[in-house]
């Protein structure tokens, strides 16, 4: 006895999607800047202010905004600014063709890419208990 196989073939449904989806633009930035904002600038020490090559003094060259972070405070929010401080050594720069750029340290973020403080995180956990 010899079996067949059949092939069946089945009707395919397609689906056309005949609109399509407007994305908002800047509704995270409109949303933050409701809150009141709280600016935390991250410099170097006095003592750190010197270069570690030829111990001139550094002179800051500019300073730029790194994140943007919610934090809860019982019954408010507010938007913390983290403005990270750049330095310069004149000394070596003249010296040298590069310049020697040194950058206050940051406090790590609780989470990559997120606005959310460790207070708003353990909020948000504390709820869901």
């Amino acid at each position: 006895m010899v079996s067949q196989k059949k092939n069946l073939t089945y009707p395919v449904k397609t689906e056309v999607i005949t609109y399509k989806r407007k994305k908002v633009k800047g509704k995270r930035l409109a949303d933050l800047d409701q809150l009141p904002q709280v600016d935390q600038h991250h410099e170097l020490l006095e003592e750190d202010c010197v270069c570690q090559d030829c111990s001139s003094p550094l002179k800051e060259i500019g300073s730029q905004r790194i994140r943007r972070e919610v934090v809860f405070i019982p019954a408010t929010l507010e938007c913390v600014n983290h403005i990270q401080h750049s330095y310069k050594c004149l000394t070596c720069s003249q010296k040298s063709p590069v310049d020697k750029i040194i950058k206050a340290d940051l406090p790590k973020p609780a989470l990559n890419h997120s606005l959310g403080s460790s207070s708003v995180i353990a909020h948000v956990i504390y709820q869901k208990l």
